[in-house]
């Protein structure tokens, strides 16, 4: 009798765990599809409407580590369209505090303003301006703009300053043991330190500089001359730890040719920080094999930085009408979309 008593009483306990569990699983599907709409209406720049359901699920105990993560984001890119920077600043601090693992934001998905809030957030933290390492052991590197210093079509080729380092930056992040700091990381980092964002000035004592403050091994910089039947393009490798110059690697061939000569470039580059990447990974990292995209979308990269992002999506936009395949050119036109008011 008191064994078929303890049996009843454990298929009891067993059903209504059953129940609890479906009822979870339940509410936690509810939740993600709620979380999926609120996107859908930030899409749509239903902004009232997303921060309404995101604020709902920020309370959600149903919701995974992982979603909550999806949330705070969210919130911060909604209160940022609404220009409600302070509350966005707020859920970033939320996002962080969602750590470990480290939260690492990509910025051709997120626009300029939250990139600022997110490193300024970073940085009150952790006490440092030094970029997050998920593994100690991987290699580190920043890429600062090169200068122009052309004799023909000088002017048609300044936004390539940027264009080059982003380039650069690019094709070297398909190395799985190097993290390559992104080109926005380093523009706030120079604003921080008011050093001038000018390629012309820097020089081995800028980078080592900027290298300490980010906490990276290594820094490139370099410049390029387009002449009327050549393209020269060289680069200086700077080690932060002793100051020592690591490599000076220079390419020269025909200007219709400057996607390869990039692309030898950054494979010179990876062999001097012993970095193993191959050929494949690297042209990966070349997102157009158009010159005319890309100058468009440098051209962008400048309005970006001065925060005319009417501009810099039309030239977005613009690159992306010369190469329609020109995924890095629709990433950045999307992000900056919700600030056009």
């Amino acid at each position: 009798m008191r064994s078929l008593f303890n049996a009843a009483g454990w298929l009891s306990i067993f059903v209504s765990l059953f129940f609890l569990t479906t009822s979870i699983g339940r509410a936690g599907s509810d939740s993600k599809e709620k979380l999926q709409k609120a996107m859908e209406y930030f899409k749509g720049a239903q902004y009232d409407n997303a921060i309404s359901l995101l604020a709902e699920l920020s309370n959600d105990k149903t919701l995974d580590k992982e979603s909550l993560r999806d949330v705070q984001l969210g919130l911060g890119r909604v209160y940022l369209a609404k220009n409600l920077s302070e509350k966005a600043r707020t859920s970033l601090e939320k996002l962080l505090e969602l750590e470990p693992p480290v939260v690492t934001l990509d910025p051709d998905l997120e626009s300029p303003p939250l990139m600022r809030i997110y490193y300024n957030v970073r940085k009150e933290k952790s006490g440092s301006l030094q970029v997050e390492r998920t593994d100690p052991g991987i290699k580190t590197i920043a890429i600062l703009d090169f200068s122009n210093r052309s004799i023909d079509e000088k002017e048609r080729y300044d936004p390539m300053e940027k264009g080059f380092a982003e380039l650069m930056i690019s094709q070297l992040n398909g190395s799985v043991n190097l993290k390559v700091v992104e080109r926005e990381r380093i523009n706030w980092l120079l604003g921080e330190i008011n050093l001038e964002n000018d390629p012309t000035k820097f020089d081995p004592e800028t980078a080592v500089r900027v290298g300490k403050l980010l906490g990276v091994h290594s820094v490139l910089f370099g410049s390029f001359i387009k002449t009327r039947n050549d393209l020269w393009i060289g680069t200086r490798l700077v080690k932060v730890e002793t100051g020592e110059i690591l490599s000076t690697d220079q390419i020269k061939g025909d200007p219709a040719d400057f996607f390869e000569l990039a692309e030898n470039l950054s494979s010179k580059v990876a062999k001097g920080i012993n970095v193993t990447i191959s050929e494949a990974d690297i042209q990966k990292g070349t997102a157009t094999k158009s010159l005319d995209a890309m100058m468009s979308y440098s051209e962008g990269l400048i309005y970006l930085e001065k925060g005319e992002y009417k501009e810099a999506y039309d030239k977005f936009q613009q690159a992306l009408g010369q190469d329609p395949s020109y995924e890095k050119a629709r990433k950045k036109a999307e992000s900056v979309k919700p600030l056009l008011g």
